[in-house]
This record gives C-alpha cells, structure tokens and sequence, in this order.
C-alpha cells in the first residue's frame, strides 16, 4: 500500500510539472504550434494568409510575428501569416511579402507561380540612396509596405500618437524634476554615428558646425566609442548632459526618419535633424530643430547656444510630451495590411525600380548638383532654395 501510494504520488507530481510546464511555453509557442497544427491542411477557413518569402534583417517573420497576428486588431483580424511555403501551394497565399531591396531578393529565388489577383508586397526600410531594386522586377509588385507616406501601408520607425489622457500643463513635482535635469546639463551637443562617409554628407555638415560650438562625436567613426552597446546611452549620457543630440540621417530621401530621431524623443534632449523628410508630419511642432530651417551651421551653431542658456524657452521644447507620446508601428503595420487584404479590388501595379528609387530623393540629388558647381558639401536651407521641396 506504501508503494502504491508512493507510485501515484509521483505520477501526480510528473502531471503538475508537466502543466506547470504548458502553461509557461504556451504562450511563447501558439503561434509556432498553429502553424504545424495547420501544415497540409492549409490557413483556416475565412482567414486571409500571408507568406513571408525571405527574410527581413535575418528575421523571418519581418518581425510581425506567425499566425494569427491579427488578432489585436479593431477591424480586421482573420490573417494568418507563416513562413513556411509548404504550408500550403504558394500561389493560393493570399499575399506574399518580400524584403525587396537589392541582395535580400534574387530573382533566381522568386516563385514559381501566381494568381493574377495575388497580392505581392514590397517591403524596404532602409534609404534607397543606400539599397536599390532591380528593374527586373518593374509590374511585379502591387503592394508597398514602406517607410514613405506614400506607401499603401506605411511603416514608420516610429509612431507619435495622441495621449488617451492628456496633461494640459506639467505638475509643479515634473516641472521641477525637469528644471533640476535641465540645470544639471554641461554640454551643448552630442552625435553617435557608425556610417563614417554618407550620401548625406552630414559629416561635413558637422565639421562646419565645430567651427563655432563643441560637438561631443562618439561611436565607430570616432576615437572614443562613447558608452557601451548594452546600455541605454540616451538614459545614462545623453539626456543628463546635453541639450542637444544630433539626428543626422546618412542620405537625405523623402519620408526616411530612422530611429536616430525618435529615439531622442523619448528623452529630455532636443533633436536636432538633417535629413531630406517634411519633418512636421512625423512629430509635433516645437519637438526639434529643423538644421535646414537655417541658412548656415553657423546660423545654427547661434541658436543653439542662445538656446541652451534659456531655461524656459528651452524647456518649452518638451511640452508636446504632455499630449502625445510614442508607439511602436508593428501592430499598426499588420492591421493595416490585414484590412488591405480584405479589400475586393486592387489594381495597382508598380514601377518599382523607379517608385523605391534616387527619384524619391530630390535633396539628394539638389546636393549632388549644389557640390558639382562649387558650393558647399552639405545641405542646408540655401540648397532648399533651389526648389518647392517641402
């Protein structure tokens, strides 16, 4: 009898850490488990499925996640995304997604087959000063998914989004938690960079600037890297020292903000950004300084310093917080494209190799010409000049 008692005392225990067990990967594993669950059998009835083809940056769920990714979304929620081509045949997807820019797409590597009302989906984020598409694949694509406003589905690096409960002014307990930090800064600006040469030419735009303010440069173009990879540099550098973090961006294209931008935004430093973007419809008004809204680094060397050393109209470079903060766009993208999805028409087509091209950069290309003629090798507000950009 004590043997037996012993034998189903272990069986139990075996049963509860089995469940503990479930319980804890379940959440992690659903996704994975459906998609084997549903192997050979196709997507569920009702569900629109989504094939990811290659890889985005190594990730191969383009970092939108597997099956049934739509679930959180308001409208829309029957898609059901893999990247398994077994799953069922590839032409019976109902869209399939591509990292289309040059050496993440072989055309060796493309499928077999297609339904004339299938959906292929353009994906790129990074400048197409830097990466380009081939014309091999000009009409093939009927879906964009960029970083471009003009994109059907736009993917930002980032969201800025209404607050559910807005502050119409700061506590006197954040004000002078905000005044202390601002008091404690030292140092005018900072830049971190690993790209050393750019399209942009943002390094020349900031040796000019050095002529008149100190810049604090750190990373891999500089003598001293800064604060290690594994810490938050904005939190334990940034935002306690300087007033201003450069938001340069490595080539000047329309719609490209990278996360160089917003990723000062989430701190108490004020950006300042070069770039080819209409930053004014990415962020709020007064939450960075615009470098091409001056005639020269100089220009803005004087108002950074002028700047720096009023506490109020400084401060007042942080009030959008209390009506709007940041958001990552993943869930936004995917419900976005699920709606799309479960629209009956689309005939679009794309001249890809034209649309995600040097042609959606004309600051770039204003650059080039101002540099060929003997101007100055950086964009600033005189280059503007040469035409309506914004």
């Amino acid at each position: 009898m004590a043997r037996t008692r012993c034998f189903f005392g272990a069986f139990a225990l075996s049963i509860g850490l089995c469940l503990c067990t479930l319980a804890y990967v379940w959440p992690r594993t659903v996704s994975t488990l459906a998609a084997f669950a549903f192997a050979g059998a196709g997507v569920p009835a009702g569900y629109k499925s989504i094939l990811y083809w290659n890889t985005f940056f190594g990730d191969e769920s383009f970092y939108m996640g597997e099956g049934y990714v739509a679930r959180h979304c308001p409208r829309y929620n029957n898609c059901y995304a893999t990247h398994s081509r077994s799953l069922q045949n590839v032409e019976d997807f109902d869209a399939v997604i591509f990292h289309g820019i040059n050496n993440q797409l072989d055309v060796m590597d493309v499928p077999a087959q297609r339904r004339p009302e299938q959906r292929y989906v353009f994906v790129a984020l990074e400048s197409p000063a830097n990466r380009y598409i081939s014309d091999e694949f000009d009409g093939w694509f009927n879906l964009t998914m960029t970083y471009q406003l003009d994109s059907d589905v736009v993917w930002t690096y980032a969201d800025v989004v209404a607050r559910e409960v807005a502050d119409s002014q700061r506590s006197q307990a954040e004000d002078a938690r905000l005044s202390k930090l601002i008091r404690g800064k030292r140092k005018l600006a900072v830049w971190y960079r690993s790209n050393c040469e750019t399209r942009s030419r943002r390094e020349s735009y900031v040796e000019e600037l050095e002529r008149y303010v100190p810049v604090a440069k750190y990373g891999q173009c500089s003598e001293e890297p800064g604060c290690p990879k594994n810490q938050d540099c904005f939190k334990s550098d940034v935002e306690p020292n300087y007033f201003f973090y450069l938001s340069f961006e490595n080539s000047l294209c329309k719609d490209y903000v990278t996360e160089k931008f917003f990723n000062a935004l989430k701190y108490n430093v004020v950006p300042v950004v070069y770039g080819g973007a209409n930053y004014s419809r990415f962020a709020p008004p007064k939450s960075y300084i615009d470098a091409l809204d001056f005639e020269t680094p100089k220009d803005l060397a004087e108002y950074l310093v002028r700047l720096s050393r009023n506490e109020t109209e400084y401060k007042s470079y942080f009030d959008w917080k209390r009506l709007y903060g940041l958001s990552r766009p993943t869930k936004r993208v995917v419900c976005d494209l699920c709606e799309l999805l479960n629209a009956e028409q689309w005939r679009k087509k794309y001249t890809i190799s034209k649309w995600y091209s040097i042609e959606s950069c004309p600051l770039q290309r204003l650059l080039s010409k101002q540099i060929s003629s003997g101007g100055p090798d950086y964009a600033s507000k005189k280059t503007l000049s040469f035409t309506d950009f914004h």
